[in-house]
């Protein structure tokens, strides 16, 4: 059974904004733990996308696809670049900001290369993918490799969390690829689709938890981040 579009739609924005609360919340509480505010302003940005990216209807509108998945790409940009700064707060704004810059530019570069070259739209989505699954594996890079300094156990919570979340993108390239050889039919590949959509709904919520315990855990051993 295929899961309806729509509700997954409304589900994925309706979790997103939710997450973004609980990180400005557990923000308000912990000021000095600023990567919680940037992790409020990805998600925010990612529900943003998926909003804009409901507009376009069943079609390719070019403008309106670039511009949502751009917002969607600046949302985990600042995804990493928070977990980053969570590492090391020497992490500025400015480069924080100069991150999201650069990989927005570096995708429409290839974004609209892609279209100009005639690429499918199938292609297109692949490309997309791998970006989000790239920064959502550096996310949980940055997470993960964070133990060896402070030692927070919650932090694997939020790694493996967001592991998974870029296991469903790679899963969701594999279904392109093995749908445009054939070998798997549209029906197939739109089921396994939705249910990847919905696991990573539920990751989502799972790694916004695993960053709220984790700033909570550093409140409550008085750990610090790193200065480089």
């Amino acid at each position: 059974m295929v899961l309806d579009a729509s509700v997954l739609l409304f589900v994925s924005i309706l979790v997103r904004l939710a997450a973004s609360g609980i990180a400005l919340l557990a923000w308000y509480i912990h000021r000095h733990v600023v990567c919680l505010l940037g992790w409020s302003v990805a998600m925010f940005l990612s529900a943003l996308a998926m909003t804009v990216s409901s507009y376009r209807g069943e079609g390719n509108d070019l403008p309106v696809t670039l511009l949502a998945n751009l917002l969607f790409l600046a949302g985990y940009t600042l995804m990493w670049a928070s977990l980053r700064r969570f590492n090391d707060d020497s992490l500025s704004l400015r480069r924080q900001v100069l991150s999201v810059l650069a990989v927005g530019a570096a995708f429409a570069l290839l974004f609209l290369l892609a279209n100009y070259l005639g690429w499918p739209q199938r292609a297109q989505s692949a490309l997309f993918a791998l970006f989000i699954a790239g920064l959502t594996l550096a996310a949980a890079w940055e997470t993960w490799r964070g133990f060896r300094h402070d030692g927070l156990r919650s932090r694997h919570i939020a790694a493996g969390a967001l592991a998974c979340i870029a296991a469903t993108r790679l899963i969701r390239i594999g279904l392109i690829v093995v749908q445009s050889l054939g070998v798997v039919p549209p029906a197939t590949a739109a089921q396994v689709q939705s249910y990847t959509l919905y696991a990573n709904v539920l990751f989502l919520l799972v790694a916004t938890a695993g960053l709220v315990l984790m700033a909570q855990e550093r409140v409550d051993r008085g750990a610090e981040p790193r200065h480089s």
